[in-house]
């Protein structure tokens, strides 16, 4: 029993200070990597970074599944990628009016539909974070989670943002005869 406890405490404790050690092993690697005279320092420096994103996600996800809790089970990793995804949609029909009133000749300084993207997406990631909080117990942990989240969404929307963007662009070559 005290050993479960111990065990439900260590793991978030280490991925806080995991979380905490990606800047710092930036600022090592490169330290190290100014060194020319010894290519295995410069090795080191440049896998530094990645081992300590590996180790903090390793650490993040292994403290969650002793919590109980599964990444793609819980609701907020769906509630941060349909925002990003909703962002998504916004900046871009927000770029489609910038492009509209360029080709006509005006100047666009409004950026209302920017502002209201961040806001929608910067209040589910908030949300998000307390949600996770509440199933973990942890700040630490729900911050990782949080952190992960928002990071697995990213990589998603951003998949879906070159998707789009190479349909349109293959529509303007097909268009205007460039290919």
């Amino acid at each position: 029993m005290a050993d479960a406890i111990v065990t439900r405490i260590r793991y978030p404790l280490l991925t806080g200070l995991l979380l905490m050690s990606i800047p710092v092993a930036g600022s090592i690697s490169y330290l190290m990597v100014g060194d020319q005279n010894y290519a295995w320092i410069n090795a080191v420096g440049i896998l530094i970074v990645p081992l300590s994103i590996f180790c903090w996600i390793f650490t993040t996800i292994k403290a969650v599944n002793l919590v109980g809790v599964r990444f793609w089970f819980v609701p907020s990793t769906y509630v941060a990628l349909g925002g990003g995804v909703i962002a998504l949609l916004m900046c871009l029909m927000m770029g489609l009016f910038t492009q509209e009133a360029a080709r006509h000749g005006h100047q666009v300084k409004d950026v209302t539909l920017y502002v209201a993207a961040a806001i929608l997406y910067g209040g589910c990631v908030v949300w998000s974070y307390f949600y996770n909080w509440r199933k973990t117990g942890s700040a630490i942990l729900s911050l990782s989670l949080t952190l992960l989240q928002t990071i697995s969404a990213g990589f998603v929307i951003v998949a879906l943002y070159f998707w789009i963007d190479g349909r349109n662009t293959k529509r303007y070559e097909r268009e205007h005869g460039i290919r």
